[in-house]
């Protein structure tokens, strides 16, 4: 048989445990990752940017609604922002994009993306990329390419010239 002690024990053991079980809030077991391939982690201004949102939700056993709220921004400020609903289970994996406004400068950019349900679930996740200049390029090998096209025309219409006077002295 049980002591007085023993017996006190065990009941204080179980009042702890069922106030700590009262007192828990509820906890998220919710991994949430936005991954930016290489190719993407620089991108023109007027592209889009591509990414990939992976989510492990174990405890949700059933599908389930989730919001998404897609933002890129610089420093506090949103360029732009994109919203989705998507039915997920315990894991999912979503390859995404965003176009990038053509009028957005140069410089270091964050997508964030923020989840929630209808209840208490509210997460974010965010990485960094790069908006760089890139049409001036494609302009600047445009001009190239004309130049080169005029040169080799004006070589061709001199050499038709000089074929033209070495016939005439030549008659």
């Amino acid at each position: 048989m049980m002591n007085k002690k023993m017996m006190f024990g065990l009941i204080d053991f179980l009042i702890l445990v069922i106030v700590a079980f009262l007192l828990t809030k509820s906890i998220f077991a919710l991994n949430l990752i936005i991954h930016i391939p290489e190719k993407y982690l620089e991108v023109v201004a007027g592209d889009r940017l591509n990414f990939e949102l992976e989510i492990k939700y174990p405890e949700n056993i059933n599908r389930k609604d989730l919001r998404f709220t897609y933002q890129i921004k610089k420093g506090d400020q949103v360029i732009t922002e994109t919203k989705a609903l998507k039915a997920i289970e315990n894991q999912s994996s979503f390859i995404e994009y965003l176009p990038i406004p053509e009028t957005v400068e140069v410089g270091t950019y964050t997508i964030v993306n923020k989840i929630q349900d209808y209840e208490k679930l509210n997460e974010e996740v965010s990485a960094n990329f790069r908006v760089i200049k890139g049409k001036d390029d494609l302009v600047k090998y445009f001009y190239i390419l004309l130049t080169v096209v005029g040169i080799v025309a004006s070589l061709v219409v001199i050499q038709f010239f000089i074929i033209l006077q070495i016939r005439k002295n030549q008659t």
